[in-house]
């Protein structure tokens, strides 16, 4: 698969509709499609996982997953109790190593050069959401690893949600990066925790400025509140 990562290097370049058409339906060959299923069983054995709130999540249509960014693991950790296939930015570093691009790929990952206004990212993300997909949008932009709390959250996803007119969707998961901290095990099977909320709809609301940071903060603040319920369902497991 073509990476747009690649053309990056030099002038701001305009991208053409043959340049998103790729990475608009990753899992449509039969061999996507079976990398994926061993990509999400893989997870789902290597890790103790449990979700609650699932049916918070759409069945159909396009939505914003929102959640909090404490493991390289999460996208795969957030997709493996779904059964919809949702698509997520990779930081483009991962598409140009062989094995991890190809699990990137096929597991819904598509590049974004993080910290520099990637168009090509965001305007391929509309183009998903428009097309029916839920997209997830990592706020915290990396891994926050110096402590189990959670890092500030960029204004990304609320402008995508507000200029497409879809809802959010925020979730939490506690356990992977938060079990070293503490001090558990590490022999053990890596056990994880995610709360998934109730949908968030902002109809009506512009773009403005004003009003990404409202949604911003907004959602925020909701996923704090989730990765409190996951820590506390996780220690109750």
């Amino acid at each position: 698969m073509p990476d747009p990562t690649t053309a990056h290097d030099g002038a701001p370049r305009t991208y053409t509709d043959a340049d998103y058409e790729p990475w608009l339906e990753v899992d449509s060959g039969v061999m996507d499609r079976i990398a994926r299923i061993l990509t999400v069983w893989w997870w789902k054995l290597g890790y103790q996982l449990k979700a609650f709130g699932l049916d918070n999540l759409p069945a159909t249509g396009a939505y914003v997953l929102v959640p909090n960014h404490s493991s390289w693991a999460d996208p795969f950790l957030h997709a493996s109790p779904q059964k919809r296939h949702l698509r997520f930015m990779a930081k483009d570093t991962l598409m140009k190593n062989p094995v991890m691009g190809f699990i990137v790929r096929n597991g819904g990952g598509f590049p974004v050069r993080r910290g520099k206004g990637d168009q090509f990212a965001m305007e391929l993300a509309r183009r998903l959401l428009r097309a029916g997909h839920p997209v997830v949008v990592y706020p915290e932009g990396t891994r926050f690893r110096a402590s189990a709390e959670l890092g500030p959250a960029k204004r990304g996803f609320a402008r995508l949600a507000l200029e497409v007119g879809v809802p959010i969707v925020p979730c939490a998961t506690w356990g992977v990066k938060e079990r070293h901290i503490y001090g558990r095990p590490r022999w053990r099977r890596p056990r994880a925790t995610t709360v998934y909320g109730e949908p968030i709809s902002f109809d009506g609301l512009e773009p403005t400025p004003e009003n990404v940071d409202h949604v911003r903060d907004v959602v925020w603040q909701r996923v704090h509140e989730l990765y409190d319920d996951a820590r506390r369902l996780d220690f109750e497991r």
